[in-house]
Formats: C-alpha cells, sequence, structure tokens
C-alpha cells in the first residue's frame, strides 16, 4: 500500500532545497579562495622569520669564526619558533574570527534568500 503524499509542503521543501543548494555553492567557492589565502599569509608569515635567521646566521659565520658554534643553525631555529608563534597570533587574532564572521555574514545573506552575488 503506498504512503500518501502531502503536498501541502512542496513550497516548504522546494525552499529548503534551493537555501542548501545556495550555501554549498557559496560555500565551495568561499572555501577554496580563503584556503588559498590562509596558506598563502600563513607561509610568508612561517617562512619569513626562518629565511630571515639563515642570512643572518651565514653572514655571522662568515664574521666570527667559531668551530664548534654554527650560528646558521641557531637562527633558523630562532626563526622557526619565532615563524611558529608569530602564525599561532596570527590564526589567533585575524585568520579564524575574520572568517567566522564572514561566513556567518554569508550564512545570514542565504537564510534571508539573496545569493551572495546580487
Amino acid at each position: 500500500m503506498p504512503l500518501p503524499f502531502d503536498k501541502t509542503n512542496d513550497k516548504q521543501v522546494q525552499e529548503v532545497l534551493i537555501r542548501k543548494a545556495r550555501q554549498l555553492s557559496v560555500r565551495n567557492d568561499r572555501d577554496l579562495y580563503v584556503s588559498v589565502g590562509m596558506i598563502g599569509i600563513l607561509g610568508f608569515i612561517f617562512l619569513f622569520p626562518i629565511i630571515i635567521g639563515i642570512f643572518a646566521g651565514e653572514w655571522l659565520d662568515r664574521k666570527m669564526s667559531i668551530s664548534h658554534v654554527s650560528w646558521q643553525l641557531i637562527l633558523m631555529l630562532l626563526g622557526f619558533v619565532l615563524g611558529c608563534f608569530n602564525a599561532g597570533l596570527w590564526v589567533k587574532k585575524e585568520g579564524i574570527d575574520k572568517v567566522d564572521a564572514s561566513y556567518r555574514k554569508e550564512q545570514e545573506l542565504i537564510k534571508k534568500g539573496k545569493p551572495k552575488d546580487e
């Protein structure tokens, strides 16, 4: 025996499906651009102190040559620690908060039925 179909919810179901489709399209676009941007910024914030440490250490090794101390290695490790610290601060202050705020704003627009592009 087939189950009865309730036609009163057709419009509501259609609106929900359209809203979910818009959410998916906006989320896919946002995810790609935000991810690439965050990777680029974090890469720069993380690698810049390491590269500066390598060049400064090489210069110190040439100027003050001490046989058992490698300034290049010491300053590279110091740059690594500083890069991790900087990246952590950036993610804590800028990255997560701004991405969350942007995502919430997009979700509100979608719930109102207005796609981001309009």
